[in-house]
């Protein structure tokens, strides 16, 4: 038995994870061009896909989840651990007043499993599973640091790693990352040491040294508890 992976189930997977996590209708080419494999490879995946209901077509032929992903989700969040362990400590503990959200990276994105913003309800919270792209995530600059500049910077243009090269470092010192914005947002983020997960919060203006001293204890205290064994 040979003990390479299979290159047909890795793409099916992230096909479906790009087409999942776009949002909207997507054509074969501009989904082949995010993932950057073959125009015919996507097309015959999504295709094999739409045959088990995972995948179907609008009236332009463009790709949408199909109704079997809404199994497929409840399947993947019932059997996670983080997530289920991070929903009620979010809900009890984190602060009200600013976003907060938790986030995974996956092949330089990513992944909100929780991204909540002042006045939200929980179901408005969870609604918030999407993809950035990590050099623009706090989040993501955040648990990028655990990878050498070597490697980054084969990765990402010029211009992004600029952006990232600071923020990198300062997690690597800190522990955490302080994002000061150009328009005046802070947001901050702390990874969890575990599923390549960090908890980040956000939303914050113009706010003073004090104050940010003030969110960070409080960004410490959420990481701390979600970081705690059950």
């Amino acid at each position: 038995m040979s003990s390479q992976p299979n290159q047909s189930l890795i793409d099916g997977i992230r096909c479906l994870q790009y087409l999942v996590s776009s949002d909207r209708a997507i054509g074969c080419r501009e989904l082949a061009r995010l993932m950057g494999i073959n125009t015919t490879r996507v097309n015959r995946l999504l295709m094999t896909m739409a045959s088990i209901g995972l995948t179907m077509q609008d009236e332009q032929r463009r790709y949408l989840p199909g109704p079997g992903i809404h199994a497929l989700a409840a399947q993947a969040i019932r059997g996670s651990a983080l997530f289920s362990h991070a929903l009620p400590l979010l809900e009890r503990h984190a602060p009200k007043d600013v976003v907060v959200a938790l986030g995974v990276l996956w092949e330089d994105q990513i992944i909100y499993i929780y991204h909540s913003t002042p006045g939200s309800q929980m179901s408005q919270a969870l609604a918030g599973f999407r993809m950035l792209p990590a050099w623009q995530s706090v989040i993501g600059m955040s648990l990028l640091a655990a990878e050498t500049d070597e490697a980054l910077e084969a990765r990402f243009t010029p211009e992004q790693w600029a952006q990232l090269a600071p923020h990198v470092a300062q997690q690597r010192e800190r522990g955490l990352v302080i994002w000061r914005h150009d328009d005046g947002e802070v947001s901050m983020a702390k990874p969890l040491g575990m599923h390549n997960a960090a908890v980040a919060l956000a939303g914050m203006w113009n706010i003073s040294n004090p104050e940010i001293h003030s969110r960070l204890e409080q960004l410490n205290d959420l990481a701390a508890r979600l970081m705690k064994p059950v």
